[in-house]
């Protein structure tokens, strides 16, 4: 369960129609045909095939205000009662850089690497296999970004969830 501040954040997110009809629109045109290229490339899928996407919907915002010495500790999205079949999508919406708040992914154990994206980049990596973490912001500036999951028909098991995992997130499905 997040805190008190994040759940508010989480429900004026779900609330915005309009917001969430942008985002719809914007993973409907970038993302998911990006994703469907990559899948055709790793020979997942043939021409002319339709792909089932699950989208979480609402995406999570996320706002680090600096300065300030919480941090989002190293873990993989597993311990949240994610699945393998999934693939996250991370955005910054401010200069990262900036509040020193870049988020960070483990590319071989132990050794972990800043994705060092800047506003309006979309950064893609496997977040229920390779660990990741966001360090403190020792800044005067904030750090907002949005991240979602999308799960791929015949890794994703939409129906699937952690025992004793209550809450979770919604999906929204594409076929493309």
């Amino acid at each position: 369960k997040g805190s008190d501040a994040q759940d508010t954040l989480a429900g004026i997110v779900e609330a915005d129609e309009r917001f969430l009809k942008a985002f719809d629109d914007f993973v409907d045109s970038f993302i998911l045909p990006h994703l469907k290229g990559v899948l055709s490339e790793a020979g997942r899928t043939r021409e002319g095939d339709k792909v089932k996407f699950y989208v979480q919907r609402p995406p999570t915002l996320r706002i680090q205000p600096g300065p300030s010495p919480k941090y989002v500790r190293a873990h993989n999205d597993g311990e949240y009662g994610h699945q393998p079949g999934e693939v996250n999508f991370w955005m910054p919406l401010t200069d990262a850089a900036r509040a020193m708040a870049t988020l960070w992914v483990e590319v071989e154990p132990g050794y972990y690497q800043s994705m060092g994206s800047t506003k309006g980049e979309v950064v893609r990596f496997h977040g229920t296999s390779k660990k990741h973490y966001v360090p403190s912001n020792p800044t005067n500036s904030s750090r907002v970004s949005l991240d979602f999951r999308v799960g791929v028909q015949g890794s994703f098991d939409p129906d699937w969830s952690l025992k004793g995992e209550v809450g979770g997130h919604g999906r929204r499905q594409v076929e493309l």
